[in-house]
């Protein structure tokens, strides 16, 4: 985070970096969790008779040898719950928070948030798109909440309001940096 024109270097604040750098793995844990969990906790302690559904280890870890990577895909191909852009998304939020990791010291003085505004952006968009799937899933067959009016397009999860503060906190220390 090189400081702005508009910033002094008695401005610059190396807790600015490290803010950030700790806001990334968060944004990218909290995308992560919503991909693994919900499919393994419909997978857990399920017998199936038939198709679609056979077992996790056949339809979903079958995919890849990485079990992030296998729920990816399952998302994507089996479940059409996500597209091929949001697949680019979140492996690019992965390498993103992998290069901030292991080279944070080669980073303090030389990130820019500005970079890295439409990854968010294009994050945002998947995070809401598989909290959307998600909350209709686990709500959306409960009787209880059928005539309630609800608009299904629109709900959100928690998982994905927590990733809503996520970002105002990029914005604000975006905003303070410029």
């Amino acid at each position: 985070m090189q400081p702005s024109s508009s910033a002094s270097p008695d401005e610059y604040d190396i807790s600015d970096a490290l803010a950030y750098a700790g806001l990334v793995p968060l944004a990218f844990e909290l995308l992560k969790e919503m991909i693994v969990r919900p499919i393994k906790y419909f997978y857990m302690n399920t017998t199936f008779s038939g198709a679609p559904f056979v077992s996790y280890e056949h339809d979903v870890l079958s995919r890849h040898k990485s079990e992030f990577e296998a729920c990816l895909m399952y998302l994507h191909d089996f479940m059409e719950a996500i597209d091929a852009d949001d697949v680019k998304c979140i492996q690019d939020l992965r390498n993103h928070r992998n290069e901030l990791a292991h080279n944070l010291p080669t980073h303090l003085f030389t990130l820019r948030l500005e970079d890295y505004s439409e990854l968010f952006r294009a994050t945002d968009r998947t995070m809401f798109k598989l909290s959307n799937y998600r909350t209709r899933m686990e709500f959306g067959a409960d009787p209880a909440y059928k005539n309630q009016g609800i608009d299904w397009n629109t709900v959100k999860g928690p998982r994905y309001e927590l990733y809503e503060e996520v970002l105002s906190r990029l914005d604000s220390l975006r905003s303070r940096l410029q």
